[in-house]
This record gives C-alpha cells, structure tokens and sequence, in this order.
C-alpha cells in the first residue's frame, strides 16, 4: 500500500519511499525538505471521528452535512515519507505506573 488509501474502515497514508507522489505532485526526495503548515482533513463525523495528522493540531469543528474538520501543522521541516494522516475510528489504551524507588506515578 502506498500512498493514501482505506484499510477497513479507516483511511491512512503510507508515504514511504515514494507514496507521496501518488497524493499530489511533490519533488519526492529524502534532501527536499518541507513544512507542513496547514493540513486541512474533513470528513463525515460519524464514519471518521478522529482525524490525526504530523505536528500540532490548529483548529477544528463541525462543517455543514453532518462532517467535521481539523486543521494540522507540523512546525519541523521534515522529507515527504514522513507526512502522515489518519482518519477512522481509534480508541486509546491508557495505564499508569508508579516509579521505583522514587514513587512517581506515570500515566
């Protein structure tokens, strides 16, 4: 796979070593590098809830038609098989520990 594609219900990119260029024209090597600095993902809301990509999220919110959006920046110039969006239904695994011998507790 590579490229953006939909594995089950959710779609994913997988950018390395040349899937970028099969997203948008792009001078696809590892010395090109570039910001991301405003990545826009929309999608329906109940289908796609969670909306990931590189870098610090800007904004998001509701678009008419029952979709949603949320805007990316990756503040790092980076090379574009690093560039990375997710779209779907995720859930999160959380645990926590406590620190030996300090006693710190760690989530």
């Amino acid at each position: 796979l590579s490229g953006l594609y939909k594995s089950g219900s959710m779609y994913c990119t997988q950018c390395e070593a040349m899937g970028f260029r099969r997203i948008t024209y792009y001078p696809d090597r590892p010395d090109n590098m570039a910001i991301f600095d405003s990545v826009r993902i929309e999608a329906d809301k109940e289908a796609y809830p969670v909306l990931l990509g590189n870098g610090n999220k800007l904004e998001g919110g509701d678009v008419e038609g029952d979709r949603h959006y949320a805007v990316w920046e990756d503040p790092y110039p980076k090379p574009s098989y690093l560039f990375c969006i997710v779209a779907g239904k995720l859930g999160s695994v959380s645990s926590s520990y406590t620190t030996v011998p300090s006693g710190r507790k760690v989530h």
